[in-house]
């Protein structure tokens, strides 16, 4: 196995090439995935089975869609990946970019926790700085 960082590379490497199944791979069972509210479709996603869903939904309405990680901070079993984010609207055309933060808890090599950050920067500082420091 990996390092953690090993890991969720592959994954998004998977998602990048329209595998959900690889996304969700490296998920826990009853993982917990909290989506940014400030994104469409932000929710709290309890279970593997409910956050592929909401991948596979989310994934089919781009034409093209990659996230490429920039920036990693790891601190014990959290993993902070800054993530630029580069798709095209399946039915608008409409080009979109974004900067956010993916921050990861990694237990016995699967993601127990994902918090979706709008403010990429808050995501990193909340693996390296005090919990109050940011929040999703």
């Amino acid at each position: 196995m990996g390092s953690n960082v090993d890991i969720l590379r592959s994954s998004y490497a998977g998602l990048n090439e329209g595998s959900v199944d690889a996304a969700v791979a490296i998920l826990a069972p009853d993982a917990i995935w909290r989506e940014s509210f400030d994104f469409p479709g932000g929710d709290v996603l309890e279970g593997r089975d409910a956050i592929e869903a909401f991948l596979r939904l989310f994934l089919d309405s781009w034409s093209e869609f990659q996230q490429d990680i920039v920036e990693v901070r790891e601190a014990g079993d959290r993993v902070a990946l800054m993530i630029d984010l580069r798709a095209v609207g399946k039915a608008s055309g409409a080009e979109v970019s974004a900067r956010y933060a993916h921050v990861w808890t990694i237990r016995d090599g699967l993601g127990v926790e994902v918090d979706a950050y709008r403010d990429g920067e808050a995501g990193l500082r909340s693996v390296t700085d005090p919990p109050e420091a940011a929040t999703p």
